[in-house]
This record gives C-alpha cells, structure tokens and sequence, in this order.
C-alpha cells in the first residue's frame, strides 16, 4: 500500500503537453525531398545528415561514427550502426614514454547527450 508521502513524491506527466507532443523545430527527423537543402543556421548542416553516417567527437577522447536518426537542440542524438573509439593514453612508470591504447565497440543503437559533444561532421559530399 502506498504511503501519503511516497504519493506526494510520484510525478505525473500526463497533464504536460511538453512530454505528449514534443514541439516540431526541437525534433529533428527526416525530412521531406521537397524542403529546401540550404544551410541557413548551424543546426541544419546537421539536418542535412540524417539518415546519413556522421562522425562525433566526445569529451574524454572519444568518438563515433554511425547513422544519425534524430537530434535536438542540445545535440542529444540517437545514432544507429555506431563505432565508438575511447583513446586512452598512459605513462609508463619506467620509461616515461606514452602509450597510447584504442578501444573499439559496436553498438546497434545509441543515445548521445548532447552536453558531452565537441565537433558533429557530416559525411563528404562529391558533385
């Protein structure tokens, strides 16, 4: 049986609309042909990216490269068919000389916080 106060601390989201039906300009997905492909704001150099493969520089050495699905304004993304890269570099006690190590993964589907981002490159494009 719920307590008074374990009620009090649930939150429900079923009267905010914010959470039924995110606003249009915040989620971007595919588009349609028909939209203009120009580069008028950051954003859509990104726009222009999905459903293609992108490259992502992370904080902490690290990176990705995979299918862009959607994004946000904060650069949250959910990628699939990702590579990540974690490049670790370490001292050696004796020598002093760096060692540098690569880790590599796959994963299927990935959502990436958009906090964590330094650079979002779209593929090459050849006319």
């Amino acid at each position: 049986r719920e307590t008074e106060r374990e009620r009090d601390r649930r939150v429900d989201y079923s009267h905010s609309s914010q959470f039924q039906n995110p606003p249009k300009k915040f989620l971007h997905q595919k588009m349609s042909v028909e939209e203009d492909a120009t580069v008028r704001e950051p954003l859509d150099l990104i726009r222009l990216s999905i459903e293609e493969r992108i490259y992502v520089k992370l904080r902490s050495d690290r990176e990705l490269r995979g299918k862009l699905h959607a994004f946000d304004q904060h650069l949250n993304m959910i990628l699939g068919d990702v590579e990540e890269v974690i490049t670790t570099i370490e001292i050696d006690d004796e020598t002093y000389e760096e060692i540098v190590r690569t880790t590599k993964r796959t994963v299927p589907f990935l959502f990436v916080r958009g906090d964590g981002v330094i650079l979002v490159a779209p593929p090459l494009r050849t006319t």
